[in-house]
């Protein structure tokens, strides 16, 4: 919601959305100084919340140092010490680590990934990945690897979600035991049509409806046209509709002692 005006969330409390949960993303140009992560936190934590209660929603955050900003040095390391020793953490409504994972798949990305998720295992917080924009079955073979490395006792796989699934890495992520997030962005990610096919061959069980609201062309009513499509066919029923639009989330996130929102 760093990018979106207040129009927005007078439509999305229209459209019957009582809480969000944002993920760190990056500004829309590259990051200069420590200092510019610190203020986006604050911001988000605090501001946004307010300005979403403005309008009946609930607001809760996942803090990180985006796939996106990951591959900068000496920044990327410095701004995770400060996320870190500056109790950005800790804080109030912040409910998981994120967004963490790939954007161009490198290793300067893959560095900050498994840093990151060292730093939720410490803390025993949820974790939201991302996916790249392309090549995310390559992405997914990179998550496996950490995964397979690792002791199965490091990561809970219950308490990771990744985000901007397609057709072709849903199995894999449901086959690893996380959780699957369908993101929906007219152009670059899902459309409500694919979101919902990928949901009817699939089912209901570990997967949930994203809307992807950033700088381009995006809609944060995307879970509401999603739920819409889903009645519309008249091949769900509502206890699926609200299972990937709601329950599902719901889930997820209240493994999260700060997640205090109920339905």
């Amino acid at each position: 919601m760093y990018s979106r005006t207040t129009d927005d969330y007078d439509k999305m409390s229209k459209a019957g959305i009582e809480v969000i949960v944002q993920p760190s993303f990056w500004l829309g140009a590259p990051r200069r100084f420590v200092g510019t992560f610190e203020d986006y936190w604050e911001h988000m934590i605090t501001f946004e919340t307010v300005r979403a209660k403005e309008f009946g929603i609930e607001q809760f955050v996942c803090i990180s140092v985006n796939p996106k900003e990951a591959a900068e040095r000496p920044l990327a390391l410095d701004a995770l010490q400060a996320m870190v020793s500056n109790g950005y953490l800790d804080r109030e409504r912040v409910v998981a680590i994120g967004e963490i994972g790939y954007n161009l798949i490198n290793d300067l990305e893959d560095e900050i990934f498994r840093k990151q998720m060292d730093i939720a295992s410490e803390k025993n917080m949820l974790m939201t990945i991302h996916l790249p924009h392309n090549n995310k079955p390559e992405g997914m073979r990179r998550i496996e690897k950490i995964l397979q490395e690792t002791s199965s006792r490091k990561y809970d796989r219950r308490r990771i979600l990744v985000d901007h699934n397609v057709e072709e890495t849903v199995d894999q992520t449901l086959e690893l035991g996380m959780w699957v997030g369908l993101s929906v962005y007219p152009f670059t990610k899902l459309s409500p049509e694919r979101a919902m096919k990928i949901i009817k061959k699939h089912g209901t069980e570990r997967i949930m409806v994203h809307s992807a609201a950033d700088w381009g062309i995006s809609d944060p009513l995307s879970v509401p046209l999603v739920a819409r499509e889903m009645r519309r066919s008249g091949e769900f029923d509502t206890k699926a509709i609200e299972k990937v639009t709601l329950y599902n989330p719901y889930e997820f996130f209240k493994q999260s002692t700060k997640f205090t929102w109920k339905p």
